[in-house]
């Protein structure tokens, strides 16, 4: 799946996929970063409030930072596709399964160099 050529109407799905999956991600960050800037508590709070506020704030952070993960992830298969190389593994220049890019359209890897990205270092090959 290294051409547009080979397979134009599953590229042509993948990349709206991915083009829509980049605008709500965009808008989500976006979102984010203007209600923080408008955000300004003066009310007195007891240390419960603070508390709950504090790690509704940390959970926030982790999700955008998925988010901003993602986003990256996305816009790399997006350059993939543009450059011809969407489908092939980053690390091994396989083919990466159809049934794993229509799970997963920003995977710049197939299943088993996945596997190796997700073990410790230590044990890696």
């Amino acid at each position: 799946m290294s051409t547009g050529d080979d397979f134009p109407g599953p590229l042509a799905r993948q990349r709206t996929r991915l083009t829509l999956r980049q605008q709500e991600l965009r808008a989500l960050l976006h979102d984010a970063a203007e209600a923080r800037a408008n955000e300004h508590s003066t009310d007195v709070q007891d240390f419960k409030d603070v508390a709950a506020d504090e790690t509704r704030a940390a959970i926030d952070d982790v999700a955008l930072s998925h988010a901003a993960t993602e986003l990256a992830q996305v816009s790399a298969a997006l350059r993939r596709l543009d450059e011809g190389g969407y489908g092939l593994c980053q690390d091994c220049g396989e083919p990466i399964d159809q049934r794993r890019l229509l799970a997963l359209p920003a995977t710049p890897f197939c299943t088993a160099c996945q596997a190796d990205h997700e073990r410790p270092t230590r044990a890696r090959r």
